[in-house]
């Protein structure tokens, strides 16, 4: 919450503080479970990040983070296709498991969504992950595109028995 509250109200650092931002929100992802983020605690919680989501800053930084993960799709046979999975993984975990998505992104970023998508589809044949086994544990299988590389090879995809290749910088990796 902290790291939302402080990207809404600071003009600087955009890309540091929603890299911040998700990371902490990620990190109470795994922490939590799904009946922990539905209890009252957690729709009180979800209900207060609804708002932030929507005030200062957030609103330009959101749409931002969604235009980087654009182009990191698009770049991500040359640039990394793991990265863009992870930038694309976030906006979904937050969309899924904290605040609906049309709650506080713009009509024009959910719009980007889909191409965001369609981008790492059209990518996937020349990225990596090369193989099934370097797709974290963390990823719930929703998340086709991390899969997508080892599905256009044809190899079989993964259940949940996956092994653990870990954690994933937001950052760095």
């Amino acid at each position: 919450m902290d790291a939302f509250s402080e990207s809404a109200a600071r003009g600087r650092d955009r890309d540091a503080l929603m890299d911040t931002a998700f990371a902490r929100l990620f990190e109470l992802y795994q922490a939590t479970t799904e009946a922990e983020r539905g209890s009252p605690a957690g729709q009180n919680f979800n209900a207060t990040l609804a708002e932030l989501l929507v005030s200062g800053n957030n609103p330009v930084r959101l749409s931002l983070y969604v235009v980087r993960s654009q182009t990191a799709a698009e770049h991500g046979r040359h640039e990394g296709y793991r990265p863009a999975c992870w930038r694309r993984s976030m906006i979904q975990i937050l969309g899924d498991a904290f605040v609906p998505l049309d709650r506080f992104l713009r009509p024009i970023d959910l719009e980007a969504l889909p191409r965001i998508d369609d981008a790492l589809e059209a990518v996937a044949a020349d990225a990596s992950p090369a193989t099934v086994e370097a797709v974290p544990a963390w990823v719930p299988e929703t998340h086709w595109w991390w899969w997508e590389p080892a599905r256009q090879r044809g190899e079989e995809t993964p259940s949940h028995t996956r092994a653990d290749s870990g954690t994933l910088d937001a950052v760095t990796d």
